[in-house]
Protein backbone atom coordinates (compact mmCIF):
# COMPACT_ATOMS: atom_id res chain seq x y z
CA UNK A 1 0.00 0.00 0.00
CA UNK A 2 2.86 2.48 0.18
CA UNK A 3 4.22 1.90 -2.48
CA UNK A 4 1.05 3.16 -3.83
CA UNK A 5 0.56 6.07 -1.56
CA UNK A 6 4.18 6.99 -2.99
CA UNK A 7 3.43 6.78 -6.78
CA UNK A 8 0.21 8.40 -6.43
CA UNK A 9 1.95 11.73 -4.32
CA UNK A 10 5.06 11.38 -7.55
CA UNK A 11 2.07 11.56 -10.09
CA UNK A 12 0.15 14.42 -8.75
CA UNK A 13 3.49 16.42 -7.98
CA UNK A 14 4.60 15.75 -11.29
CA UNK A 15 1.36 17.38 -12.58
CA UNK A 16 1.71 20.24 -10.52
CA UNK A 17 5.09 21.07 -11.33
CA UNK A 18 3.76 20.68 -15.24
CA UNK A 19 1.31 22.62 -15.01
CA UNK A 20 3.06 25.71 -12.80
CA UNK A 21 5.97 25.14 -15.25
CA UNK A 22 3.71 25.25 -18.57
CA UNK A 23 0.80 26.77 -17.66
CA UNK A 24 2.19 30.39 -16.80
CA UNK A 25 3.15 32.07 -19.37
CA UNK A 26 6.26 30.47 -20.24
CA UNK A 27 8.59 31.20 -23.43
CA UNK A 28 8.70 27.74 -24.35
CA UNK A 29 8.17 26.43 -27.83
CA UNK A 30 4.73 24.62 -28.75
CA UNK A 31 6.12 21.16 -29.17
CA UNK A 32 7.88 21.64 -25.73
CA UNK A 33 4.10 22.31 -24.36
CA UNK A 34 2.96 19.60 -26.37
CA UNK A 35 5.32 16.73 -24.53
CA UNK A 36 4.25 18.29 -21.25
CA UNK A 37 0.48 17.40 -22.26
CA UNK A 38 1.24 14.00 -23.29
CA UNK A 39 3.75 13.04 -20.13
CA UNK A 40 1.01 14.50 -17.94
CA UNK A 41 -2.05 12.94 -19.60
CA UNK A 42 0.57 9.42 -19.06
CA UNK A 43 0.81 10.15 -15.37
CA UNK A 44 -2.33 10.21 -15.41
CA UNK A 45 -2.72 6.82 -16.34
CA UNK A 46 -0.03 6.06 -13.70
CA UNK A 47 -1.96 6.95 -11.55
CA UNK A 48 -5.16 5.20 -12.17
CA UNK A 49 -3.31 2.07 -12.16
CA UNK A 50 -1.33 2.83 -8.64
CA UNK A 51 -4.74 3.17 -7.14
CA UNK A 52 -6.65 0.23 -8.35
CA UNK A 53 -5.37 -1.58 -5.74
CA UNK A 54 -6.81 0.39 -3.08
CA UNK A 55 -10.23 0.69 -4.70
CA UNK A 56 -10.86 -2.96 -4.13
CA UNK A 57 -9.91 -4.52 -6.85
CA UNK A 58 -7.92 -8.13 -6.48
CA UNK A 59 -4.53 -7.83 -6.77
CA UNK A 60 -2.35 -9.66 -8.63
CA UNK A 61 0.81 -10.15 -6.73
CA UNK A 62 1.87 -13.86 -5.62
CA UNK A 63 0.02 -15.21 -2.97
CA UNK A 64 1.08 -15.76 0.80
CA UNK A 65 3.19 -18.76 1.52
CA UNK A 66 0.22 -20.00 4.08
CA UNK A 67 -3.15 -18.72 4.07
CA UNK A 68 -6.75 -19.22 5.25
CA UNK A 69 -8.72 -19.49 2.57
CA UNK A 70 -12.20 -17.56 2.81
CA UNK A 71 -13.86 -17.59 -0.53
CA UNK A 72 -13.44 -18.43 -4.07
CA UNK A 73 -14.93 -17.83 -7.57
CA UNK A 74 -14.03 -19.77 -10.86
CA UNK A 75 -14.97 -17.53 -14.18
CA UNK A 76 -14.28 -20.23 -17.30
CA UNK A 77 -12.80 -19.32 -20.15
CA UNK A 78 -15.30 -18.29 -23.17
CA UNK A 79 -13.68 -19.11 -26.41
CA UNK A 80 -16.41 -16.85 -28.10
CA UNK A 81 -15.71 -13.40 -25.66
CA UNK A 82 -12.06 -14.47 -25.86
CA UNK A 83 -12.30 -14.29 -22.09
CA UNK A 84 -9.42 -15.97 -20.65
CA UNK A 85 -11.08 -16.64 -17.72
CA UNK A 86 -10.01 -16.63 -13.54
CA UNK A 87 -9.92 -17.69 -10.25
CA UNK A 88 -10.49 -15.14 -7.67
CA UNK A 89 -9.19 -16.23 -3.67
CA UNK A 90 -10.12 -14.00 -0.55
CA UNK A 91 -7.17 -14.98 1.19
CA UNK A 92 -5.91 -14.36 4.80
CA UNK A 93 -2.57 -14.69 5.48
CA UNK A 94 -1.59 -17.41 8.39
CA UNK A 95 1.35 -16.79 10.99
CA UNK A 96 3.88 -19.87 11.74
CA UNK A 97 1.49 -20.44 14.37
CA UNK A 98 -1.44 -21.08 12.28
CA UNK A 99 -3.15 -17.73 13.51
CA UNK A 100 -4.56 -15.42 11.01
CA UNK A 101 -2.81 -12.05 10.48
CA UNK A 102 -4.08 -8.96 8.04
CA UNK A 103 -6.44 -8.12 6.63
CA UNK A 104 -8.19 -10.32 4.52
CA UNK A 105 -6.85 -9.62 0.65
CA UNK A 106 -8.34 -10.25 -2.97
CA UNK A 107 -6.34 -12.08 -5.39
CA UNK A 108 -6.91 -12.87 -9.00
CA UNK A 109 -4.89 -15.99 -10.56
CA UNK A 110 -5.17 -17.32 -14.85
CA UNK A 111 -7.49 -19.74 -15.20
CA UNK A 112 -6.42 -23.79 -15.40
CA UNK A 113 -8.62 -26.85 -15.03
CA UNK A 114 -6.09 -28.28 -12.27
CA UNK A 115 -6.45 -25.50 -10.13
CA UNK A 116 -10.33 -24.85 -11.00
CA UNK A 117 -10.69 -28.10 -9.47
CA UNK A 118 -8.99 -27.62 -6.45
CA UNK A 119 -10.40 -24.14 -5.95
CA UNK A 120 -14.02 -25.80 -6.49
CA UNK A 121 -13.15 -28.79 -3.79
CA UNK A 122 -11.83 -26.34 -1.42
CA UNK A 123 -15.10 -24.14 -1.89
CA UNK A 124 -17.20 -26.81 -1.14
CA UNK A 125 -15.31 -27.88 2.19
CA UNK A 126 -16.03 -24.57 3.31
CA UNK A 127 -19.70 -24.59 2.73
CA UNK A 128 -20.11 -27.64 4.60
CA UNK A 129 -18.25 -26.33 7.67
CA UNK A 130 -14.79 -27.15 7.15
CA UNK A 131 -12.04 -24.53 7.20
CA UNK A 132 -9.52 -24.37 4.72
CA UNK A 133 -5.66 -23.13 4.36
CA UNK A 134 -3.75 -22.97 1.63
CA UNK A 135 0.16 -23.08 1.07
CA UNK A 136 1.70 -21.69 -2.23
CA UNK A 137 4.80 -22.19 -3.03
CA UNK A 138 7.45 -20.76 -6.28
CA UNK A 139 7.61 -22.74 -9.19
CA UNK A 140 11.37 -23.86 -10.13
CA UNK A 141 11.86 -22.54 -13.64
CA UNK A 142 10.70 -25.09 -16.36
CA UNK A 143 14.67 -26.31 -17.90
CA UNK A 144 12.92 -26.89 -21.06
CA UNK A 145 13.57 -24.78 -23.81
CA UNK A 146 11.24 -22.15 -25.43
CA UNK A 147 8.99 -23.02 -27.74
CA UNK A 148 9.17 -27.12 -26.86
CA UNK A 149 6.05 -27.55 -25.18
CA UNK A 150 3.05 -29.18 -27.28
CA UNK A 151 4.95 -27.53 -30.41
CA UNK A 152 3.99 -23.76 -29.46
CA UNK A 153 6.32 -20.90 -31.17
CA UNK A 154 8.81 -19.59 -29.44
CA UNK A 155 7.42 -15.97 -27.34
CA UNK A 156 4.25 -16.99 -27.36
CA UNK A 157 1.28 -17.18 -24.81
CA UNK A 158 -1.11 -19.43 -24.71
CA UNK A 159 -3.59 -17.17 -26.15
CA UNK A 160 -1.69 -16.30 -29.25
CA UNK A 161 -0.84 -19.98 -30.07
CA UNK A 162 -3.19 -21.92 -32.48
CA UNK A 163 -5.63 -24.21 -31.13
CA UNK A 164 -5.20 -26.93 -33.26
CA UNK A 165 -4.07 -30.53 -32.83
CA UNK A 166 -5.74 -30.68 -29.70
CA UNK A 167 -4.20 -29.08 -27.66
CA UNK A 168 -5.14 -28.16 -24.34
CA UNK A 169 -4.65 -24.98 -23.70
CA UNK A 170 -5.10 -25.11 -19.46
CA UNK A 171 -1.92 -26.98 -19.70
CA UNK A 172 0.16 -24.08 -20.97
CA UNK A 173 -1.60 -21.76 -18.55
CA UNK A 174 -0.58 -24.11 -15.58
CA UNK A 175 3.30 -24.44 -16.92
CA UNK A 176 3.06 -20.48 -16.89
CA UNK A 177 1.68 -20.27 -13.25
CA UNK A 178 4.41 -18.98 -10.89
CA UNK A 179 3.12 -20.51 -8.38
CA UNK A 180 1.54 -24.30 -6.65
CA UNK A 181 -1.58 -23.83 -4.56
CA UNK A 182 -2.32 -26.22 -2.30
CA UNK A 183 -5.70 -26.58 -0.17
CA UNK A 184 -6.60 -28.88 2.80
CA UNK A 185 -8.41 -28.56 6.33
CA UNK A 186 -7.16 -25.73 8.46
CA UNK A 187 -5.30 -26.93 11.32
CA UNK A 188 -5.57 -25.75 14.89
CA UNK A 189 -3.14 -22.71 16.41
CA UNK A 190 -0.28 -24.28 17.50
CA UNK A 191 -0.79 -23.86 21.62
CA UNK A 192 2.45 -23.72 24.00
CA UNK A 193 3.49 -26.24 25.36
CA UNK A 194 1.51 -26.81 28.76
CA UNK A 195 3.71 -27.90 32.11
Amino acid sequence: MTENLLAISAAYVLFGVLLLGVGLTSPFRWWVKACAIVVTSAFFVEAFFSTKSLLGWPGTDRLPAHFQLLWTRVVEPDPKLRERGAIFLWVEAVDENNVPTGTPRSYRLGYTKPLSDKVIKARDEIMSGNPQEGTAEDLVDNEQPPGTMANVPENSTPTDAPISNNIDLSLLMAAQQPQSVEFRAMTGPLLPPKN
